[in-house]
């Protein structure tokens, strides 16, 4: 297993680069016993790591590398995921809000939205934004878009 995983690998003088077949998201794929695992995570385990209970395997900060192909195992590392999550958004590399792509709504609108919540009803502002009124809730509530103000 190891040497099909290796031969899959293009080693250059920093990051080691997933050459086969990606998950739609960008990381690389690869079968272990019958089952589709993350590259890294498996290079990462081939590498005699171990990944504790309650933490996830994350590439490290973008400044370092944040490469989604690379599987070199000095650039990962175990972390909760609050502190992927932060690491995501000072790298610009997170997904939230706008950046998902299937916003409706903009960080503008959302603040328009908790700027008039006294003015007008949940189902209106809803209506306004063509959102539901659960949407408008969760955003009011800091459930959703919790980074604003």
């Amino acid at each position: 297993m190891e040497e099909r995983f290796w031969s899959k690998v293009n080693k250059t003088d920093t990051c080691w680069l997933w050459t086969a077949s990606k998950f739609s998201d960008g990381y690389g794929q690869f079968w272990v016993d019958g089952k589709m695992k993350r590259a890294h995570k498996v290079s990462w385990l081939l590498a005699g790591n171990t990944i504790p209970d309650g933490l996830i395997l994350c590439h490290a900060p973008h400044s370092v590398c944040g490469n989604r192909h690379c599987v070199n195992p000095a650039h990962l590392r175990t972390d909760t995921r609050t502190a992927n999550s932060a690491d995501r958004i000072t790298d610009g590399t997170s997904n939230r809000g706008t950046k998902q792509g299937r916003s409706k709504l903009t960080d503008e609108i959302v603040l328009a939205i908790r700027a008039n919540v006294e003015k007008k009803t949940q189902i209106e502002l809803a209506r306004q934004y063509g959102v539901t009124a659960d949407n408008i809730s969760l955003i009011i509530r800091r459930k959703s878009w919790a980074w604003l103000p």
